[in-house]
């Protein structure tokens, strides 16, 4: 994650989001800002025909935050998660991406509001990934489903939804929350998944299982392969990374 501070000259617009999910969207309308985006999602295929979608948590039109996952579950890309922060100024924007695995990324290009984005990947240089916007599932009725997450030691219910939120080539999602906080639980066909909490715009949570499903959530016990805390140090102005046990219960 990068840096969020910025010159004093536009620190009476910029806003320091505190608090679990909190935000300061920007009104959609019949024309998109420039810069920013709405609190959203956003999606694109890459070379190998895979889908990743970028989660927008917050925004202040000049900085954003969120998570990714890319729907491959073989290749380059497999499993790819994690979370994003960076800055868009006028319509540049400048992503740093940092994978559950602990490698990263950058993307540049430039925004169009809610219209969508045009980003290079530096994994993928030379290659323009145009993302779109993602249309929120109709309401319908639904169900919710929950299970005992136990994260850098932290424990409580996390509630999601049994209405997946978007489905991309054996890749789903759900949405809920724990401790207050939004989760996003990003499910593959083959088991594999990723529970990602958002704390505000300075700390997100990763939690990793090689295998763990939605049926799995009333009878299954499980410590999950990785965990890490990612956290802005405005004092160092780096991103530290902690590591941690993490797992579910019924």
């Amino acid at each position: 994650m990068a840096k969020y501070w910025l010159p004093a000259v536009v620190l009476s617009i910029f806003v320091v989001l505190i608090g679990c999910g909190g935000s300061s969207s920007v009104s959609s309308g019949s024309v998109a800002p420039v810069g920013g985006a709405s609190l959203s999602q956003f999606q694109a295929t890459l070379p190998d025909g895979s889908v990743m979608e970028l989660e927008v948590f917050s925004n202040d039109s000049l900085n954003w935050t969120g998570d990714y996952a890319v729907s491959a579950q073989t290749g380059p890309y497999a499993y790819q998660s994690g979370s994003f922060d960076g800055t868009i100024v006028g319509d540049s924007v400048m992503l740093n991406c940092d994978n559950d695995d602990g490698t990263s990324f950058t993307m540049t290009g430039t925004a169009n509001g809610d219209l969508g984005f045009q980003l290079t990947r530096s994994d993928i240089p030379g290659t323009v990934l145009t993302f779109t916007s993602v249309a929120p599932p109709k309401k319908k009725a639904s169900a919710d489903v929950s299970f005992t997450l136990n994260t850098n030691g932290a424990n409580g219910r996390c509630t999601l939804s049994d209405q997946p939120y978007s489905n991309s080539n054996g890749m789903t999602e759900y949405r809920g929350t724990w401790q207050s906080c939004k989760v996003t639980f990003w499910a593959y066909s083959t088991g594999y998944a990723s529970i990602v909490v958002y704390i505000n715009d300075f700390a997100i949570d990763n939690v990793i299982f090689a295998s763990y499903r939605l049926s799995d959530f009333t009878t299954v016990t499980k410590t999950a392969n990785s965990a890490n805390l990612s956290i802005y140090n405005p004092t160092s102005k780096v991103v530290m990374r902690f590591g941690g046990g993490a797992s579910v219960s019924p």
